[in-house]
C-alpha cells in the first residue's frame, strides 16, 4: 500500500517519489517521464508508487543522468513491467551495453541489498530501447512546456542534467554534488576535475529556481537554488585543494583516499557499500594527480 509520504507534489504534473536516500521524480505530462530509477531495493516501492500514479498509463521514458548504480538499478526490473524506453548520454548508453558495466552495477546493488537486509536483484538483462542524447537536445512534455538537455560531465564522462523549462526547474544528477540532510556538500568529480568545475558554472548561468537532487532533498527558490551551486563550486575547488596536499603528504592515492573519506566525507547519510565509497574517493584524487601531472609537463 501507497504511503502519502512517499509522494510529494512540486507541481500539478511532478512529483518526488520519496525513496529513502534515492528519490527519483516522475512528470505525468502528456508523455510521462520518470527521471533516474535509484536502486535496485527501491524497485518494489517505486513500482507501487507509479502504479499508483499513473493507472492505466504507460510510462513512457526513462531518462538517465548517468550509468552509476544507484541510479540505474531499479530499472533493470521495472522495465519488464513498464516497458519504458531509456534515454542517457551516448557514453552512458555505450556503456550500459556492456555486460561488465551491468555485472559491476549488479554487484553494487547486491552489496547495498545486504547491507541494508533486502533480498539482492536478479541478474541484470541489458535495457531495452536505449537511446542516446546530446548537448542540446529538447524533449517535449506538453504543449510549450519540455526539458532541455545539458552535458554536465566531471562526475562521470557520461553525466546530464535536466532544465525543466519554463518552469525552471533543474535536475543535475550528481553534477552539483551531493547536500547532505545537515545542508553540507560533497563534491564528486569522479571523471575530471576542470569538467566539473566548468559544469558546476554551467549550471550556475541558468538561473535555476529549483534543483531537484537524486538524493536526499529538493531546493526551491532562485536565491536558495543558485547559493547551493555557488557553495558547491566553492567546495569543490577546496577538496581540490586539500587532495592537492594530501598527495605531497602521503603519495598514495589509496592513503589520501581513505584519508578523505575519514576527514572529509565522514558518515555520509547517502549510505552505500564502503566498496563504492572509496572508489569514489580514488577516482577523485587520481582526477587531481592526473591534472597535476599535465600541469607540470606543460611547457
Amino acid at each position: 500500500m501507497v504511503k502519502a509520504r512517499e509522494i510529494q507534489p512540486l507541481t500539478d504534473f511532478l512529483y518526488r517519489i520519496q525513496i529513502p536516500m534515492f528519490p527519483v521524480y516522475l512528470f505525468t505530462t502528456r508523455t510521462t517521464v520518470l527521471v533516474d530509477s535509484g536502486v535496485s531495493t527501491g524497485a518494489p516501492q517505486l513500482r507501487a508508487v507509479l502504479t499508483c500514479l499513473l493507472g492505466e498509463r504507460p510510462l513512457d521514458t526513462l531518462l538517465l543522468t548517468h550509468s552509476h548504480w544507484d541510479h540505474v538499478g531499479a530499472a533493470f526490473d521495472l522495465q519488464k513491467q513498464f516497458g519504458f524506453s531509456v534515454q542517457a548520454s551516448r557514453r552512458a548508453v555505450e556503456l550500459l551495453e556492456k555486460p561488465k558495466v551491468r555485472d559491476f552495477a549488479l554487484h553494487l546493488n547486491s552489496d547495498h541489498a545486504i547491507q541494508t537486509g533486502q533480498p539482492p536483484p536478479e541478474a541484470f538483462q541489458a535495457l531495452c530501447g536505449l537511446t542516446p542524447l546530446l548537448d542540446g537536445d529538447r524533449i517535449p512534455l506538453d504543449e510549450g512546456r519540455w526539458l532541455d538537455v545539458l552535458e554536465t560531465p566531471g562526475h562521470t564522462r557520461c553525466s546530464l542534467s535536466y532544465f525543466l523549462q519554463p518552469e525552471g526547474f533543474l535536475f543535475p544528477g550528481d553534477a552539483a554534488g551531493v547536500m547532505e540532510r545537515d545542508g553540507s556538500i560533497k563534491p564528486l568529480f569522479l571523471s575530471s576535475y576542470s569538467d566539473y568545475e566548468r559544469s558546476l558554472e554551467k549550471l550556475l548561468k541558468l538561473g535555476a529556481r529549483a534543483i531537484c537532487f537524486p538524493h536526499n532533498r529538493v531546493l526551491k527558490g532562485e536565491n536558495k537554488a543558485n547559493e547551493y551551486l555557488a557553495r558547491s563550486l566553492r567546495k569543490t575547488r577546496r577538496v581540490r585543494d586539500t587532495i592537492e596536499k594530501q598527495l605531497d603528504l602521503l603519495g598514495d592515492i589509496n592513503a589520501v583516499a581513505e584519508r578523505l573519506l575519514e576527514n572529509e566525507f565522514p558518515k555520509p547519510t547517502v549510505m552505500g557499500p564502503r566498496e563504492a565509497l572509496i572508489i569514489n574517493l580514488r577516482a577523485m584524487t587520481l582526477a587531481v594527480r592526473r591534472e597535476l601531472s599535465s600541469t607540470a609537463g606543460s611547457p
